[in-house]
């Protein structure tokens, strides 16, 4: 699968990244993801990830996500003039701009998503945060702003240009405690120690 990525994906190197036990998210919310308590783990999830450890030189994250970390090297490649594009199924991780793929998913011998190589521009991945801090994330039991699906945030995202998203979002929440709440726990990092508080720095100075 790793050898089928980098071929696809056109990648002459690789950093492969799994998330750790600990997570700061839970200690603000302690219901982050607190829907998958029920669901079953994969059998061999150990074996693999040992594997992938042993084998592939796969890093592992301290007190944040696999998916944050991908972010903040990006970014730094970005930085430092390098070209990187970000393998994975995560939609979330589309807050990130840059080259991203997905790659091809299968069941029971049948295609169900096709591979896809595309680009974020900066401003679509600015974009999807504020989209994602409106519907919420079921997934990551995220709640979101009450009353506001997929058609309603793009209706709000659609009524202003970019530099009135913040305050468009900011005035969907009844509070400011149920904004952070929320932001801290969709944002994915760009930075080390990053801030989901950048997003909205126009409004705050």
């Amino acid at each position: 699968m790793v050898e089928n990525i980098l071929h696809h994906s056109g990648a002459d190197s690789y950093e492969l990244w799994l998330s750790g036990g600990k997570n700061f998210r839970y200690s603000i919310y302690p219901e982050y993801k607190a829907n998958r308590l029920d669901s079953t783990r994969p059998k061999h999830e150990k074996a693999v990830k040992d594997f992938l450890t042993e084998h592939w030189q796969a890093n592992w994250t301290d007190g944040i996500e696999a998916d944050d970390m991908l972010g903040v090297r990006q970014h730094e490649c970005a930085v430092s003039g390098d070209t990187s594009i970000l393998c994975h199924l995560d939609k979330d991780i589309n807050q990130i701009a840059g080259w991203h793929y997905n790659w091809e998913l299968s069941r029971l011998g049948k295609v169900i998503r096709e591979r896809k190589k595309y680009y974020v521009t900066p401003e679509e991945a600015d974009r999807y945060f504020y989209y994602q801090l409106l519907i919420g994330d079921n997934t990551d039991n995220i709640k979101g702003v009450v009353g506001i699906g997929p058609k309603k945030a793009e209706s709000i995202l659609s009524s202003t240009d970019r530099s009135g998203w913040s305050d468009a979002v900011r005035n969907c929440f009844s509070c400011e405690e149920e904004l952070e709440l929320n932001a801290t726990c969709v944002y994915i990092w760009r930075k080390p120690n990053d801030s989901w508080r950048s997003m909205f720095a126009t409004k705050e100075n």
